[in-house]
């Protein structure tokens, strides 16, 4: 088997990521033998899309930056989907565990490392004049309060004001479809969000629970006690991490296939997308673009994990 070889892209590179070191699933010849893709992914795909055309809609043409493990069947999509595709605006991953935290002061500057990494750094937002999109599935929304603080406290000390990164970094929350009735929790009116620019993307509740729960993850937890010593090596390679590495590589090639862009052409103009410059530049993107794996996959077989 070849050499395992970790994901180390700078940044705009769709999959890179901020935290330990994860597998590259663009590269089939460092994987190794890889099992079949979960049966779920089949089933999911198609709330998958439409979630993804929900936050690429939301975003309006900013950077986007994936939070945590939850998102990363979006995430591998997406990678697919941008392949060999010029577009201006940055994805990368925020590989960070936050559930049910406080940070305290220390925890909040090893925090800044993978911050900036992930291209959030708030001298260079306001340098730039970019835009950044934090996507998370979402439950109370204390993740995203506790990253959007971290980055205001942190533009304060540089001498910013934390109004540069409220009006810069906005928040995109695939949110259960039921919190949508009335007086259900709304994860975007917390104190600390408050003057944010904040989505919510509503999806089926099986997807919800997949991303959330139930889905195998490529990537290791990474909580708040690890930040300053990140671990070197790569992830084990138990059952469910080959199993997180087959879902992601097979949607992964998806993403390039021409029928499938087609398909996700179709769901975001669902989503409203035409509406939205970024959007419509992507989708003329894809319609000009040469797709190295032709066929339309979203009507029949998915491709190997293994390339």
């Amino acid at each position: 088997m070849t050499a395992p070889r970790p994901l180390h892209h700078p940044l705009p590179h769709p999959l890179h990521s901020a935290g330990p070191p994860v597998w590259d699933v663009t590269r089939a010849d460092g994987l190794g033998v890889l099992p079949d893709s979960p049966d779920a992914l089949e089933a999911f795909l198609p709330d998958l899309r439409s979630a993804l055309a929900g936050v690429l809609v939301a975003a309006d043409g900013a950077d986007l930056v994936f939070v945590g493990r939850s998102p990363e069947p979006l995430r591998a999509y997406l990678g697919g989907l941008l392949w060999g595709v010029d577009v201006p605006w940055r994805v990368s991953g925020l590989n960070v565990s936050l559930l049910n935290a406080t940070l305290d002061a220390g925890q909040a500057r090893t925090l800044r490392p993978l911050l900036a990494g992930a291209g959030l750094h708030p001298r260079e937002l306001v340098r730039s004049g970019r835009r950044a999109a934090l996507v998370d599935v979402v439950a109370s929304g204390g993740t995203f309060a506790e990253l959007h603080r971290a980055l205001r406290d942190w533009a304060r000390q540089d001498g910013l004001g934390g109004r540069c990164v409220t009006r810069r970094v906005r928040l995109v929350g695939l949110l259960r479809g039921g919190y949508a009735r009335p007086a259900a929790h709304r994860w975007n009116a917390l104190p600390e969000l408050r003057g944010v620019q904040a989505r919510s993307v509503l999806t089926g509740a099986g997807l919800w629970f997949w991303l959330a729960e139930n889905g195998e993850k490529v990537a290791p937890r990474f909580t708040a006690d690890a930040w300053a010593t990140p671990p070197a090596g790569l992830p084990a390679r138990d059952p469910e991490r080959l199993a997180a590495l087959a879902q992601a590589r097979t949607l992964f090639l998806l993403g390039q296939r021409r029928g499938e862009r087609e398909a996700m052409t179709a769901a975001l103009n669902a989503a409203g997308g035409q509406r939205v410059a970024a959007v419509r530049a992507l989708c003329g993107m894809w319609r000009g673009a040469a797709s190295p794996l032709p066929g339309r996959p979203h009507r029949g077989r998915l491709p190997r994990p293994a390339g």
